[in-house]
């Protein structure tokens, strides 16, 4: 028998080992983006534009008869027949629905794409799909980074956020497929984070992530010990950050000025916007002594002085900032934690720049969060590092294992309406479950596949994602059918489910991939109401399953009583027929219930 000798790749000795490859982390954010790659002496370099600046600000704007242009688009010469898309992050994976309180309607569209509806931002050269909004960014980062180094992109990791869905994850895949880039992982922000903290600082021990952006929140838990990152649990809100801030602040800011904000123009409504950013970023580097801010904002052709203080600001971010906290300490319940076991707190994103923020940490945990890694930096440092490892860059003695989890327990649903868990949420990820199912009924040929995601034990209190049917089971006797039903969560988070008829070995399989993402109130619900509900989520599963079972013992009671009922006495008959009679009441009465 022939024997194959095992090496590890970086030691076979036909390896080019002394030769790197080309390789980049992206930070794809919704206000700023950044490339980054590790340079031969190991350390991760930030790519610069032409202006010296590692933050590209996340914006496309598109202009009649031009090609759309990336970055930072003030002192445009452009007004007429000109669109900046700014904050093209949150419109991914939503649908039409999820913006009807968002007041961005008149900003979108749908168009038909395969069949099915697509939101559409309108702009002048023609509706754009937030993926293909996304993948100018992702075109002009790739440009950036290739200018930086030399010569072409080989790979790219790419950052989202840790509770992007299915459809965000693809849909960020396929920007990146427009740019040109080969993906070699999508990483979670916080994860990333924790990564270039972990590395960079070869600390060890608990940490938590906390990531607030421009239009994202993330919390991840970390255990950094002996080269090994294993996230023990996660939390977030895909819908708030930084841009929240804004708003709050233009809102704030109308109530000195003679203007309802309904009636401001869209280009008054982005000068607002704009100044407001710039007041909030002011009171960040407020200097010992000061308490307020100041700018100039023009609106409807009038010239307006408007200041804001530190007091006021941090009224306004209270509940915001509050509602972290609260998300951050779920993901401590999760694991199992205490306040005191954390060694650190990890600040990431541009919104952990305000001093605010910070003291509302500190108060909370009772403890300095970390600010020595820039903020803006870190997520790209981390994925930079990541994808230096993957293409197979690292040194001998450089092994680390990056353990990622998945923020929901995925399931399918049984008889009764009840979710079967097969992946349980903050499973190391990748992963592949698999379980068995078995028919409800005798001569049962089909059965439909319904995958859902979320905390709580019935299907309607869930989030359904897809179904799809199985057909051709062989007609035998209900429960004596197999079939094995596998969920496959890859490394970027994304999930396939097969089903297989053992007896005949048919295969069913199915990508998984939603028509929207998961809103601020599908995250509250999935994670808040799991919790809470957990009591009578146990109780409403017994009833359940007791119907199930009532029903089963029923059916099979009625095929038998057919069958052999002229072997029993009229009396014993009498009886079989009235307890009959009753569970179908009972069944009755609770379906109508």
């Amino acid at each position: 028998m022939s024997l194959l000798q095992i090496s590890e790749p970086d030691s076979h000795a036909g390896a080019e080992s002394n030769k790197r490859r080309t390789v980049i982390g992206i930070d794809l954010g919704t206000t700023n983006s950044l490339a980054g790659y590790v340079g031969e002496d190991g350390k991760v370099k930030i790519c610069l534009n032409r202006n010296g600046q590692a933050l590209v600000k996340s914006i496309v704007t598109y202009v009649n008869g031009r090609h759309p242009t990336v970055g930072d688009v003030s002192g445009s010469p452009y007004k007429k027949g000109t669109l900046s898309v700014k904050s093209v992050k949150r419109l991914i994976g939503k649908s039409l629905d999820d913006l009807r309180n968002s007041g961005k309607l008149d900003e979108v569209e749908t168009k038909e794409l395969s069949g099915k509806k697509i939101l559409c931002v309108k702009t002048p050269i023609g509706p754009k799909t937030p993926v293909e909004i996304s993948g100018e960014i992702l075109k002009y980062m790739k440009v950036l980074a290739e200018s930086s180094l030399g010569k072409p992109i080989e790979g790219a990791v790419i950052t989202v956020p840790a509770y992007f869905d299915d459809t965000q994850r693809q849909a960020t895949k396929d920007s990146a497929l427009m740019a040109g880039l080969n993906v070699l992982r999508l990483i979670n922000e916080p994860t990333a984070a924790a990564l270039a903290y972990g590395l960079e600082k070869k600390e060890q021990g608990l940490f938590m992530i906390y990531d607030l952006g421009g239009g994202t929140f993330d919390v991840s838990v970390l255990q950094l010990e002996k080269g090994i990152f294993s996230v023990v649990a996660t939390g977030g809100d895909t819908n708030l950050g930084g841009d929240d801030f804004d708003e709050l602040i233009a809102v704030h800011l109308m109530k000195e000025l003679p203007y309802s904000l309904k009636d401001l123009s869209l280009y008054s409504r982005q000068e607002l916007l704009n100044v407001s950013r710039q007041l909030k970023e002011k009171l960040s580097s407020l200097r010992t002594g000061e308490n307020y801010v100041s700018a100039t904002l023009e609106l409807e052709g009038e010239t307006h002085e408007v200041r804001l203080s530190d007091v006021e600001l941090m009224g306004l971010l209270d509940n915001i900032v509050q509602k972290t906290l609260r998300i951050c300490d779920n993901a401590l319940l999760d694991a199992g934690l205490e306040h005191s076991e954390l060694k650190e707190i990890v600040l990431v994103g541009g919104s952990t720049r305000l001093n605010v923020v910070r003291k509302f940490i500190a108060s909370h945990y009772g403890k300095d969060p970390m600010v020595d890694l820039n903020p803006d930096h870190v997520v790209c440092i981390g994925a930079s590092l990541q994808a230096d490892s993957l293409i197979g860059n690292r040194n001998r003695g450089e092994n680390w294992l990056l353990l990622d989890v998945t923020p929901l327990s995925l399931g399918i649903e049984t008889m009764g309406g009840l979710v079967e868990k097969i992946i349980p949420r903050n499973t190391p990820i990748p992963v592949e479950k698999t379980k068995e199912f078995t028919t409800f009924r005798d001569g049962q040929k089909g059965m439909s596949i319904h995958v859902a995601q979320g905390e709580r034990e019935l299907v309607r209190d869930c989030r359904s994602l897809a179904k799809f049917e199985i057909s051709d089971i062989p007609p035998m006797v209900a429960g004596k059918p197999r079939i094995a039903v596998s969920f496959k969560l890859d490394a970027d988070g994304l999930l396939a489910v097969e089903a297989k008829e053992t007896s005949n070995g048919q295969l069913y399989s199915i990508e998984i991939n939603p028509s929207f993402g998961l809103t601020e109130e599908d995250v509250e619900r999935i994670i808040k109401e799991g919790l809470d509900h957990s009591e009578d989520d146990v109780e409403a599963r017994i009833c359940e399953e007791k119907k199930v079972e009532l029903s089963r013992n029923l059916e099979a009671l009625t095929v038998a009583f057919s069958a052999d009922s002229g072997l029993l006495e009229s009396a014993e008959i009498q009886g079989i027929v009235r307890v009959m009679d009753k569970a179908k009441k009972i069944l009755k009465d609770e379906e109508k219930n």
